[in-house]
């Protein structure tokens, strides 16, 4: 590569959308390749479709490699257009020196147990000693055939030889996407005139945080990943997006791979023209259908990101009681959704909500039980305690 350090300057892709074409917009896949198939065969994505996916297409999944190829190609025959992630940029920033590449190398393998350099390098028969013990966040992945250990500069080489034609594609990708009636981005935008925007302001607008919530309006649609909707203040657990009509801001980001109970996000219209717009959702958790009517609860609790940090009190069945450090409140958790961190135990998303629901209607099943199962509709968490059946397909 000419140049490998990511180009912040304002890279801008226009493209026009003719009125009656169906438009389907994603976010963050997060190398979840599964989910993605998954969910374009639920909304039947054909050539006659739109596919635009609001960044962070790699990193965090396991299988980055795999996922960027795919859409690599299917750009060739299909009506697809990206804008990149702060995790897509970061695969490209950390490439800069042998030594900045291994410190980003160990500490995704750290906290997720894989990255897309490791996936690079174990298709060339290699692989980097880590330095620094792994979280309890980090999935183990079993590694099956020979593999040469090889040292950071060998490592650091073969994946910018190697791989030139996957970097690129993440290094040409643009960070805003124009499409006249609306404007796609992975985090923020702080202004639809966005000509001006300087390297360091389009730097901080693909990691921008909290976008939803800093007061900007628009005169039209700007779509937005990055920041799962599932931290945003909300009457209940929910992971469909924000459309928020007022300010013109559509969050999509579902928590695909960086949230326990997370869905990819599609937000669909058959006419930009229109403010009409369908969302559809894809996981793979079982499907089940509930036999009995079940009555909403009127009050209930939410542990959000933000307030994740809680204090182990005692185990009781299938969970803990814990105390919450910014409202001291004590709630009981299941154990699943409860991990250790550097600074000590931590939670979030989760809600002991009782989903209102009606005899016959379908649920995806989170988890199950002694006293019931955790269950989600139409994107809502909450608890089921009545009786289901598991649906096959």
């Amino acid at each position: 590569m000419q140049d490998i350090k990511m180009d912040y300057h304002i890279n801008v892709q226009k493209i026009f959308i003719p009125k009656g074409q169906r438009v389907i917009i994603t976010s963050d896949i997060h190398g979840n390749l599964m989910y993605l198939k998954g969910l374009l065969h639920k909304v039947a994505f054909s050539k006659e479709d739109i596919l635009i996916i609001a960044g962070d297409i790699v990193e965090k999944g396991n299988k980055s490699l795999a996922t960027l190829r795919y859409l690599i190609e299917l750009q060739k025959t299909h009506q697809v257009y990206l804008v990149y992630g702060n995790v897509d940029a970061r695969v490209i920033e950390h490439l800069v020196t042998p030594e900045i590449f291994y410190n980003r190398y160990c500490s995704r393998m750290q906290f997720w147990g894989h990255c897309i350099y490791k996936e690079m390098l174990m298709e060339q028969g290699m692989i980097l000693p880590e330095k620094g013990k792994r979280s309890i966040h980090a999935v183990k992945i079993e590694e099956t055939g020979t593999y040469k250990e090889v040292s950071i500069e060998e490592a650091w080489h073969c994946i910018r030889e190697v791989y030139k034609k996957e970097l690129q594609f993440i290094q040409n990708l643009p960070v805003i996407l124009d499409a006249g009636d609306f404007l796609v981005t992975h985090a923020g935008l702080p202004s639809e005139a966005y000509q001006g925007l300087s390297p360091k302001e389009v730097e901080q607008m693909v990691g921008w945080r909290n976008f939803q919530d800093e007061g900007l309006y628009f005169s039209k649609y700007v779509f937005v990943g990055h920041w799962p909707v599932t931290i945003y203040k909300r009457e209940h657990m929910d992971s469909s997006p924000i459309i928020n009509r007022e300010k013109k801001i559509i969050s999509l980001d579902g928590g695909c791979v960086v949230k326990r109970d997370g869905q990819l996000n599609a937000v669909i219209f058959s006419d930009i023209a229109s403010e009409k717009f369908e969302i559809v959702s894809y996981d793979d958790f079982p499907t089940a259908r509930v036999l009995e009517n079940s009555v909403g609860s009127k009050e209930s609790f939410y542990i959000r990101w933000q307030d994740r940090h809680v204090e182990w009190i005692k185990d009781v069945d299938e969970g803990s009681i814990v105390r919450v450090l910014n409202t001291k409140e004590e709630h009981w958790i299941p154990k699943q959704y409860l991990w250790e961190e550097e600074d000590g135990l931590s939670c979030s998303d989760y809600t002991d909500y009782v989903l209102p629901l009606k005899a016959g209607e379908e649920v995806s099943v989170l988890g199950e039980y002694k006293k019931g199962y955790l269950v989600r509709k139409n994107g809502v968490l909450g608890w089921y305690f009545g009786l289901l059946e598991y649906l096959l397909f």
